[in-house]
């Protein structure tokens, strides 16, 4: 068994962005593709992602048939696989807002295989159009929760929670040795979005698919991994027991290769 233990979670610090001049540089050339989809989920989607609550909050009986239809609702608006997970605000990065949810329900989204294998600017433009599908979902979703009068936030990719441990403890997936969420039927080549809720819904928690013990005997991302990033062995970091990246190797790379993904595409 390898499910996540998460009761020693601690908050996570956040990577800087757009801080050297390569980072500035890997900025600056995205396709222009790439730049339209990420305007749109910066300037039109983002400023819609935490609607006010109805204020006359609808009387709900039966909490567990209600997560189910918020789970349909998910999988109508585009998602291809959604989970629950419990709010753990231990599960956070730093500085992040400590908010009264008690749920997350987290969705994934899986890539352009043949984009993703490009590994250059067709990989960056179908990344960001994947998050802003993702976030417009996710929007959309937490505007019908906030009519039940519940709040509702989206939790979009550099928001306020690490997506992947969310997708592990909403029984989606298992972190991979490449530090991504791998899926039982979607793999590797998934992207992440999440809403995190104070309505309590019915979580289906962590689930143990046997990743765990591929990635233990599998090697060919670590092979392929060109900044030699990915470690052999699992590591406690904050608090959590699990596999983990050397970001300082992998993010030159990263930078320097439209956001890579070799690690991803091999797995």
């Amino acid at each position: 068994m390898a499910l996540l233990d998460a009761s020693r979670a601690k908050k996570i610090p956040r990577t800087p962005q757009g801080v050297t001049p390569l980072q500035k540089i890997f900025g600056a050339r995205y396709p222009d593709e790439a730049k339209w989809w990420a305007y749109m989920n910066t300037k039109i989607i983002a400023p819609q992602r935490h609607p006010p609550a109805n204020p006359n909050r609808t009387e709900i009986k039966d909490f567990a048939a209600l997560t189910e239809e918020i789970k349909q609702m998910a999988l109508d608006l585009g998602a291809a696989r959604v989970g629950i997970a419990d709010y753990n605000p231990g599960i956070t990065f730093t500085g992040a807002e400590d908010l009264d949810h008690k749920s997350v329900i987290v969705f994934l989204m899986p890539m352009a295989f043949d984009a993703m294998i490009d590994i250059g600017p067709n990989s960056q433009e179908d990344v960001h159009k994947t998050y802003f599908l993702l976030d417009e979902l996710a929007t959309r979703l937490a505007m019908r929760i906030s009519a039940y009068g519940y709040d509702a936030r989206v939790q979009a990719n550099r928001g306020e929670l690490p997506l992947p441990a969310y997708g592990q403890l909403a029984g989606l997936g298992e972190l991979g040795k490449h530090g991504s969420l791998i899926s039982p039927d979607l793999g590797s080549g998934i992207r992440i979005s999440a809403v995190s809720t104070d309505m309590p819904l019915v979580a289906d928690g962590p689930k143990d698919f046997g990743m765990d013990e591929i990635c233990t005997n599998c090697d060919i991302c670590t092979r392929f991994c060109p900044g030699e990033a990915i470690l052999p062995q699992k590591v406690d970091v904050d608090g959590i027991v699990r596999w983990q990246v050397d970001t300082p190797k992998c993010h030159p790379h990263f930078l320097r290769m439209y956001g890579c993904k070799i690690c991803l595409s091999v797995c």
